[in-house]
């Protein structure tokens, strides 16, 4: 793994010797991606893996998958399980159903990465939030062949927020259950490609039938700074929904929404946003990027005070981003 921080170069190490040592960091701070499309494709390859975190600097890729799509059938399938350095936490092996045991005998990312890379050739890519999936790819084909993988790609997240944009959650599990497409194993590589691949199909459908342009892109609601002075834009609330009433902080970034929509989201069930962790917090909502971190052992201010007021008898629960999304698709 590279890493985390430019380290001192030796007095007697050369600027050119330190620049060659520490390339990866800094080639890696300005990727050289491809471009990102909102096309209709026929022929294309669908990509998805899954990994230990969200950060491709700290974690680590424990599964690669893809499927090549021609004249929109699927001709030809790869998936791989990947052995990372360190142990898969309890939380991703819930989340995936992925496990230390299965993955003992995997190959390490030095060696699965390229033949995932010659699977996929020189293809236009597709994707549910496909960014997070590149920068992952990017960074390890570049650490272990020093390519750059710059495919041009296409992004179902933000096809869908085209098409749909009243939907409160662009997440694919809530798009596949909000289009009745059945998925098996969800959180496991080749079963979010399938997913991934009917959702193009149906969204090309209804932009066609829509008549949707797809050169206007769509604007983004902009919120208050403060979350805590986002308030409701709805005038009756389901009093038995498990967020009414309750106060919501939430702690680092969000991988499906901004923070905003999710206050904004909070607000419309009857619930509270909050700025910041008081007596009166009922719910600290974490970030997968903050939940992952806390499973290594670092924790936000948010999250530790949140703590302390729990183990003083607060009526305060510590849920994670996921656990957020199922909470407000409650009816």
């Amino acid at each position: 793994m590279l890493p985390t921080m430019y380290e001192e170069p030796e007095d007697e190490m050369s600027e050119s010797e330190y620049f060659d040592q520490y390339q990866d960091l800094f080639f890696l701070g300005n990727r050289r991606k491809g471009t990102s499309l909102l096309i209709l494709e026929n022929n294309y390859t669908v990509i998805d893996i899954e990994t230990t975190g969200l950060s491709p600097m700290h974690d680590e890729i424990i599964e690669l998958s893809a499927i090549r799509v021609r004249d929109n059938q699927i001709i030809e399938e790869f998936t791989s399980l990947v052995k990372p350095e360190n142990e898969i936490s309890d939380f991703i092996t819930r989340l995936t159903g992925i496990t230390n045991e299965m993955v003992k005998s995997a190959p390490t990312i030095k060696d699965a990465i390229m033949d995932y890379v010659n699977f996929i050739g020189d293809s236009l890519l597709l994707g549910h939030n496909i960014h997070f999936d590149i920068n992952f790819i990017y960074d390890n084909c570049w650490i272990y062949s020093k390519k750059c993988f710059n495919n041009n790609f296409v992004d179902t997240l933000m096809l869908s927020r085209k098409v749909e944009p009243r939907l409160l959650s662009h997440k694919l599990g809530g798009l596949a259950s909000h289009y009745s497409i059945k998925t098996i194993g969800a959180h496991r590589g080749l079963a979010d490609c399938h997913t991934t691949h009917m959702l193009y199909g149906i969204l090309k459908e209804k932009v066609v039938s829509n008549d949707i342009d797809l050169s206007i892109l769509p604007t983004w609601k902009k919120y208050p700074k403060n979350i805590s002075k986002i308030s409701s834009t709805v005038e009756t609330f389901n009093e038995e929904h498990p967020l009414y009433g309750k106060n919501i902080v939430f702690t680092g970034g969000l991988e499906r929404m901004s923070r905003g929509a999710a206050a904004q989201t909070v607000a419309n069930l009857g619930g509270i946003p909050q700025a910041n962790v008081t007596k009166k917090t009922n719910y600290l909502v974490m970030g997968n990027s903050d939940y992952s971190m806390a499973v290594k052992g670092e924790k936000s201010g948010k999250h530790k005070k949140a703590e302390e007021y729990i183990l003083g008898g607060q009526d305060l629960q510590i849920i994670s981003e996921t656990e957020f999304y199922e909470m407000i698709e409650e009816t």
